[in-house]
């Protein structure tokens, strides 16, 4: 998980950095803060999961930053942080997460950290399961797909491939996520990674394409659907 400030506020930059780390350090397994306090360029912003963003830099609008993000990454979290109260309307067109008053900092900052919480505990929770003879740890985000051969599961994650002895109704029940969902008697999908959908197959980010079993297809779509409105 990476988490990125953006400000050219010195004094705000350390305020959000403690906040964040106090607040974040016992929940994600492994995460990382970065600050960009000036060279606002875009190359800068084509990694990040949350990101804390003020909206008047001298050097660059940071609704157009955001609107940058959203181009690399349409799931990133965008978090406004600025004096100019009277752009909140304005920045709602890259949909952020939320945005900080910075004449109502403590409040707000209160406020958007306990709905990441929220929202990371929903859509970014680890499940454990055995893994050659130890207790495996793995972030519901970073599984991409889950394929079933027999009683064997292979869980696909971003940096690595788990079998798992268990049915696939077992292994969904341990996942228990309204993301991951079944789309073929072998495979499951976690939503987060879908990046085309067809009626027959999906397209994940990773370049592997999936075939959709006919009995799911209507499921599937519904549930694509449900998921980008949220």
């Amino acid at each position: 998980m990476l988490i990125k400030i953006v400000d050219d506020d010195q004094v705000f930059v350390k305020k959000i950095k403690d906040i964040v780390y106090d607040n974040f350090k016992d929940i994600f397994l492994d995460y990382s803060i970065e600050c960009i306090t000036s060279n606002f360029e875009a190359q800068y912003f084509e990694k990040g999961d949350i990101f804390f963003l003020d909206i008047d830099l001298k050097e660059k609008n940071g609704i157009k930053i955001a609107e940058e993000i959203r181009e690399n990454n349409s799931n990133a979290i965008i978090i406004f942080v600025s004096a100019m109260n009277d752009m909140i309307f304005d920045s709602l067109i890259v949909q952020p997460f939320y945005f900080i008053r910075k004449d109502n900092f403590d409040r707000d900052m209160k406020i958007a950290c306990n709905l990441i919480k929220k929202y990371i505990n929903k859509n970014h929770k680890i499940i454990t399961f055995d893994f050659n003879g130890k207790k495996t740890a793995i972030q519901l985000s970073d599984i991409i797909y889950l394929e079933s051969f027999l009683h064997e599961i292979t869980i696909h994650t971003s940096s690595n491939s788990y079998k798992y002895s268990s049915t696939f109704n077992k292994m969904m029940s341990l996942i228990n996520s309204t993301n991951i969902v079944r789309i073929h008697k072998s495979y499951a999908v976690n939503l987060f990674w879908v990046k085309e959908i067809y009626k027959e197959e999906l397209l994940l980010r990773n370049g592997v394409t999936l075939k959709i079993g006919k009995k799911y297809q209507q499921d599937v779509l519904a549930s694509y659907k449900e998921y980008l409105l949220k």
